[in-house]
């Protein structure tokens, strides 16, 4: 028997002459709206690629790294790796070139400021200035290996090299243990500008940052008390933010100096947040161009689906006043934007497309059945609108799931996304019609177009097969996605969670070959710190704090070589300027037990080099802090090995409670961040992707009308997410952050394409009672749009996959698989699953009440 429901399209079939009506008013309030959008823009609009920019100002982390700013300035320093043409650092060609460029590089940094970034740089050091200590009687002197004593003779130069060889501080910092590589440290004020300047302080005690002095003495005489109520320690400075341009001005200044010509000799790498910033701007931009790309390949595809230059306009007009929109609404929000920005505006376009190619579809088969303009955009927008809402709000609630995160960041991405799926649902549904009413693709333009039409008429038969296929085959299909899909899933479960951004350039690019390079000769590219309060002055010159240090320290070099390169604290200088103040004895390269030696240890060392002290302990000497460097590796290492310091931290220091009730030891730095940022993701987008699937599958269960739809539903937007899972796992490719983040976006397609299935099937099958015209029709009329749809979003990701930032890259190549295999999902799983099981999804409760309905 034959079922007519009551039609729930009335509303929707409606919509196109009920905003027709209200065009002139609509466009009048969209056109302020959007003129109030772009003005947010000019006013707020803020990209930011900081590792802060993640993190509230309220969180411990943050707190923690800018107490540590407060007292020692900024982490976000620059390395620069150079390897002389000659092969060793110490040969005169290199060290003259070392000095031209090191003075160069100072110069340029107290150059009047007028845009030039290099101004933040506050100490340049190498081998050049590089001091170290020696003793005559009861006098310390700090001098520099090189400075204006240049060594010009070939024994001179080797002399260096054993004085270098014998400061263990300068290894794998100055020089590679082969000489073929040299290091210049330049520390800047990134990140820890403030109003109380913590560079005036180094340069009050330093002096001018150009003074080529070859020396300081220090006297042995009493250390004389130090107010702990310095201006420094008391004042609460306001860290300003940077402005990210910044960095790429800093970065661009100093390669135009290692550019010069007199420079050639040496070959040069970079490390260092600054770079690390640098090169995030760049991807930035290339993400700009290639999604650029993406919109000429949806061009050019609409061009060729539909024939007709309105259905390319309309639709790109719709995904170009979303944005606007979203981003308008984020910037009054008060929202920085991050480098999801990006992922944001891939959802707009991929949302706004598939809503327009569904509404184009639908319109032109109508059209094509001899349906005036109005009759046939009334019909389409019956057909589509409610799938439209339901895509809509499922792939909102997809989005906001992400709000549950901690991350400020994700959180603004979460609103900011969902703000962008409602904006397009807004303009698909009320300002679309009017634009087709003002231009709208016609049957007989298409007609004259031949080859497009061939292309499009061309469709239909395979989907007929396809239909044909899928009831023949029903069993096989559904078991053979059953074994792949078991398959997947055993290698879904070996997949590593690791987030490495060393590895997230390619192999042949300047910043992973500097990373790798700085890992295998140098010190590392990665510094975390470990900041000490003791809250009591003079407490870093308590023997027992520095012989746990030293302990602290030994106990790392001995059991996490692995990790962390070199270790540096107040306690390695006390030790070894008590070796130096005993004749470079071995014996005495210690911590000594008498306080008032410390002290006095600790004295000499102030007045022979102010500014490293400064760098290493407070002026009352209650905070200090221990340097790590380690070597490029990610959150699969990292997250354990900070869990492993923690309790090391605890055990070591826990002694010293009873002396220092008040003591509160943490690591911190930019690097911590990062790893903790980085961990929190990955634990935030599995939480949330699990929970956006729950809720959508609520979602579908209640709009198609019964559990069991929902469950068949839901499965196609498993596939998909255990695809790529799978062969990440199989492959042996780390699961990162960056694919993670992209998930939400994939969830969403995936989603959009099956209800559209579903919703027409469903409606199908309540009509006609018979699965198979109700598959045959719903491919017939939904299986364009779904091929058209997946076809073009699948190759806009394709494209992202050549991206030099594989942060980029993997997800587009990963999002691709991903469309595509939703693709194919809907196109054969979900129509043998209909053929083999038959589920009512409703229709006997309906025709029940039909029949009660019609004997009333």
């Amino acid at each position: 028997m034959q079922f007519s429901q009551p039609t729930k399209g009335t509303l929707f079939e409606n919509f196109p002459r009920l905003v027709d009506t209200y065009r002139w008013l609509i466009l009048a309030v969209f056109s302020v709206f959007t003129a109030v959008m772009v003005l947010g823009i000019e006013k707020h609009f803020a990209l930011d690629v900081s590792v802060e920019a993640w993190f509230d100002e309220t969180s411990p982390p943050f707190q923690t790294k800018n107490e540590f700013k407060k007292l020692f300035g900024s982490d976000e320093n620059v390395f620069i790796i150079y390897r002389p043409r000659s092969g060793d650092v110490f040969s005169e060609s290199a060290l003259l070139t070392l000095r031209s460029l090191h003075r160069e590089i100072e110069r340029a940094s107290v150059q009047p400021s007028g845009g030039n970034q290099l101004t933040r740089i506050l100490a340049v050091d190498s081998l050049y200035n590089a001091r170290y200590q020696v003793a005559d009687g009861d006098t310390l002197i700090a001098k520099k290996l090189i400075g204006e004593d240049f060594p010009s003779s070939a024994e001179a130069r080797e002399k260096r090299r054993a004085i270098a060889l014998s400061q263990e501080g300068f290894r794998r910092v100055f020089y590679s243990e082969d000489f073929q590589y040299g290091g210049i440290q330049v520390k800047t004020n990134f990140g820890a500008q403030t109003s109380v300047p913590i560079e005036a302080v180094e340069f009050a005690e330093a002096g001018n940052l150009l003074d080529d002095s070859d020396f300081i003495m220090a006297g042995a005489v009493e250390a004389p008390s130090v107010d702990s109520d310095s201006t420094l320690a008391s004042s609460e400075p306001y860290f300003a933010k940077v402005d990210q341009t910044h960095y790429q001005q800093f970065m661009a200044g100093l390669r135009e100096i290692t550019d010069r010509p007199e420079f050639q000799d040496f070959e040069f790498h970079f490390v260092g947040h600054p770079v690390q910033n640098d090169y995030m701007l760049d991807t930035m931009a290339e993400a700009a161009s290639l999604i650029g790309a993406m919109v000429f390949i949806f061009i050019g595809l609409l061009w060729i689906l539909f024939g007709s230059l309105s259905a390319v306009v309309w639709p790109l007009f719709v995904v170009s006043l979303t944005t606007l929109w979203a981003t308008g609404l984020g910037c009054w929000m008060g929202i920085s934007y991050t480098a999801m920005w990006m992922l944001t505006l891939m959802l707009t376009l991929a949302v706004s497309i598939a809503s327009c190619i569904h509404i184009l579809s639908a319109y032109l088969l109508y059209q094509r059945a001899g349906k005036p303009h109005e009759r046939a955009l009334a019909m389409a927008y019956k057909k589509t609108g409610l799938p439209i809402l339901l895509t809509s709000v499922t792939t909102m609630v997809g989005m906001l799931s992400l709000s549950l995160s901690s991350i400020p960041a994700i959180k603004g991405f979460a609103y900011t996304s969902a703000a962008a799926v409602a904006f397009v649902y807004i303009l698909v549904m009320v300002l679309f019609p009017i634009l087709l009413g003002i231009w709208h693709p016609a049957a007989s333009v298409r007609a004259k177009k031949a080859w497009r039409e061939k292309l499009t008429i061309n469709m239909q038969p395979f989907l007929a097969w396809v239909a044909n296929f899928t009831r023949r085959y029903s069993k096989t299909i559904v078991v053979t996605y059953a074994v792949i899909f078991a398959v997947l899933m055993i290698g879904a479960f070996e997949i590593k969670i690791d987030t490495n951004d060393s590895k997230l350039s390619r192999a042949d690019t300047p910043i992973r070959v500097a990373l790798e390079l700085v890992d295998e000769s140098m010190m590392g590219g990665m510094a975390l710190e470990v900041l000490m309060r003791f809250s009591e002055p003079d407490a870093m010159k308590d023997p027992k704090v520095l012989k746990i240090i030293a302990a602290w320290q030994e106990d790392i070099a001995q059991n996490h070589s692995d990790k962390v390169i070199k270790t540096f604290s107040l306690a390695d200088v006390v030790k070894n300027t008590n070796q130096v103040m005993h004749g470079g004895d071995p014996a005495f390269h210690r911590i000594p037990d008498d306080p008032l030696l410390t002290s006095q240890l600790l004295y000499l060392f102030n007045n022979s080099n102010p500014v490293d002290r400064r760098n290493l302990v407070s002026d009352d000497y209650s905070s200090s802090h221990i340097s790590f460097m380690m070597r490029n590796k990610g959150t699969h290492d990292y997250v354990p090995f900070f869990a492993k310091l923690n309790e090391d931290l605890l055990s070591y220091f826990s002694p010293l409670k009873d002396s220092y009730a008040d003591m509160d030891v943490q690591t911190t730095g930019t690097f911590k961040l990062l790893m903790a940022l980085s961990d929190e993701v990955t634990r935030t987008q599995l939480k949330t992707f699990g929970t956006a699937l729950l809720i959508i599958t609520v979602l579908l269960m209640i709009t198609l009308g019964s559990f069991q739809s929902g469950v068949i539903a839901v499965i196609p937007n498993i596939l998909p997410a255990v695809v790529t899972f799978g062969l990440m796992g199989w492959l042996g490719i780390p699961m990162d952050g960056n694919t993670l983040l992209v998930a939400p976006v994939i969830i969403g397609i995936a989603v959009d394409d099956t209800i559209h299935f579903m919703s027409h099937y469903r409606h199908s099958w309540l009509e006609l009672g018979d699965v198979d015209a109700a598959v045959t029709g719903t491919l017939r009329e939904v299986g364009q749009a779904v091929t058209f749809t997946s076809l073009i979003l699948g190759l806009g990701f394709g494209i992202l996959s050549f991206a030099e930032f594989l942060g980029l890259a993997k997800p587009g190549f990963f999002g691709f698989a991903a469309i595509m295999v939703a693709l194919l999902s809907d196109l054969f799983f979900l129509p043998a699953l209909m053929h083999w099981l038959k589920p009512d999804m409703g229709r006997k409760k309906a025709l029940a009440v039909s029949a009660k309905v019609a004997q009333a």
